[in-house]
């Protein structure tokens, strides 16, 4: 019996993806997986390197490019999760899917009101996609381990 190769790519462990619509103003798709550079995106907002104290809490060592936390989802969100969109430049182009961009759609959906139910929107969808995830990445870990588990056994 002959075994033929195949290409050598780590498993996945998972992917979620959602098409989304915003009142028929915005339409989207957001994907989440275990992309190496959303995953390192993401470990820098929830752990930061820094921990927190009187000092670099203070005013004077917070100049105005700092993000909150919720700005910094939002970048993610924008580099990361949204894959693409409708969106339109001004001069009729789809826009680039960016940070940037991104934060420039949540200010221009409408009144603030407005603004903060899409934020709400995409949060609550992205919070769902991730708990998705993490699911079904644990169910792959569980899976992998027992292969691997099966594989020791037969080995010995």
């Amino acid at each position: 019996m002959a075994i033929t190769l195949k290409d050598l790519k780590p498993k996945k462990l998972g992917e979620v993806v959602r098409e989304l619509n915003y009142k028929d103003l915005v339409s989207f798709t957001m994907r989440i997986s275990d992309d190496k550079d959303y995953v390192s995106a993401i470990k820098q907002i929830q752990k930061p390197d820094k921990p927190l104290t009187k000092d670099s809490l203070s005013k004077a060592n917070n100049a105005v490019e700092t993000l909150s936390q919720g700005e910094a989802m939002m970048i993610i969100i924008g580099e990361y999760v949204i894959t693409e969109w409708d969106v339109k430049t001004s001069d009729g182009k789809v826009a680039p899917i960016n940070g940037d961009n991104f934060m420039a759609l949540c200010a221009s959906v409408g009144d603030d009101d407005e603004n903060a139910e899409f934020v709400g929107f995409i949060s609550d969808n992205f919070h769902e996609m991730a708990k998705e995830f993490a699911s079904q990445a644990s169910e792959t870990k569980k899976k992998l381990s027992k292969c691997s588990t099966g594989t020791k056994k037969a080995a010995s």
